[in-house]
């Protein structure tokens, strides 16, 4: 009965395509649909009114641009892009069939590349006055600050015990090396600060904000093109390039080195300024994914198993250390250089 209610929903939004399908096939937020004029994918959102106008107003930007690796969007006969009913909001596009990649390169320097590209088609150079500046530093300043107390907090509560769990005692073992990316986090931070400061202007680009492997379709020439672009947003380069890293570091199977081709490849279309680079120093060394492991294990302690989560945090940990040479890689200091 859920199954034929779903169709009938499809169906209807469908409708303002012209499309009439012959066969839905579920893939979770994707919805392949073959219908009387082709093969498209429709995509369930979450979107905001908001939110849609920013989705729509990037993907024009895009196209703008001329920028031909991304799934494009299609119109309803209104010329709408987002058709929204009281729960989710839904866009359609082409169907295109994943191949396998055979690439010599690895996927994410493709990926990286394309992002590369798109800031270099979108960025720009704005003004930026000290408050402004100023606002922005202090509200991550004051964020980092919290999360540095919840870890504090959770490591006193571990050394209180006279028997930690596995997961515990994993966690103080590395506590103080936690701390200390902490500070060095705030240390890059500082000189992003000082940068903008001085200069009064920083760059903007167009960022897809969540991009990764699975935000992207590799096509029999061995390129990917892009999709779901529905949070992206001008903002600096710099977040774009840290959260790609954070989500990419398990496909370099945890080498610093890999990552820094990354670096490499990105710089060929787009050089990055030192406080740029210093940004994605203060975001990388920052230790949320622990945070975030710390908080899902206190709330959801009994929805896996001990091990898992310790294997969670391992993994976490162990993305963190790589993180400490990398950075070092990424910027070479001044007194190093003399």
């Amino acid at each position: 009965m859920k199954q034929k209610q779903a169709d009938q929903l499809y169906t209807s939004i469908l409708f303002y395509y012209d499309l009439y399908p012959e066969h839905i096939e579920d893939f979770g937020k994707i919805k392949r649909v073959e219908s009387n004029h082709g093969v498209f994918a429709l995509k369930e959102t979450q979107l905001t009114p908001l939110q849609a106008d920013e989705f729509v107003q990037a993907m024009r930007m895009l196209t703008k641009h001329n920028y031909q690796q991304v799934v494009p969007i299609i119109p309803t006969k209104y010329g709408e892009y987002v058709v929204s009913t009281k729960e989710h909001s839904y866009y359609l596009m082409p169907w295109v069939e994943p191949v396998e990649y055979l690439g010599r390169e690895t996927q994410e320097e493709k990926i990286v590349a394309q992002m590369a590209i798109i800031h270099r088609l979108t960025v720009q150079t704005q003004k930026i006055s000290k408050e402004k500046i100023d606002k922005s530093y202090q509200s991550l300043l004051s964020h980092w600050e919290h999360r540095r107390m919840e870890l504090s907090r959770f490591t006193d509560r571990c050394e209180a015990k006279t028997y930690m769990s596995p997961f515990e005692l994993s966690f103080v073992t590395h506590s103080y090396m936690l701390d200390q990316m902490a500070e060095r986090a705030q240390y890059h931070l500082e000189k992003w600060y000082e940068a903008c400061s001085e200069k009064e202007k920083y760059r903007i680009a167009l960022c897809h904000s969540r991009l990764t492997r699975s935000h992207s379709i590799f096509n029999l020439e061995n390129e990917p093109l892009l999709i779901n672009f529905e949070r992206a947003s001008l903002d600096t380069p710099a977040r774009d390039i840290a959260g790609f890293c954070r989500f990419s570091f398990p496909k370099a199977m945890w080498s610093e080195d890999e990552v820094m081709k990354w670096f490499y490849r990105y710089e060929r279309h787009l050089p990055l300024l030192d406080e740029e680079k210093h940004l994605i120093c203060a975001y990388l060394n920052f230790p949320e994914p622990i945070v975030f492991a710390v908080e899902f294990y206190l709330n959801q302690r009994r929805s896996i198993s001990e091990i898992e989560h310790v294997q969670r945090l391992e993994k976490r940990l162990l993305a963190m250390r790589k993180v400490q040479r990398l950075t070092q890689k990424l910027i070479v200091e001044q007194d190093e250089e003399q």
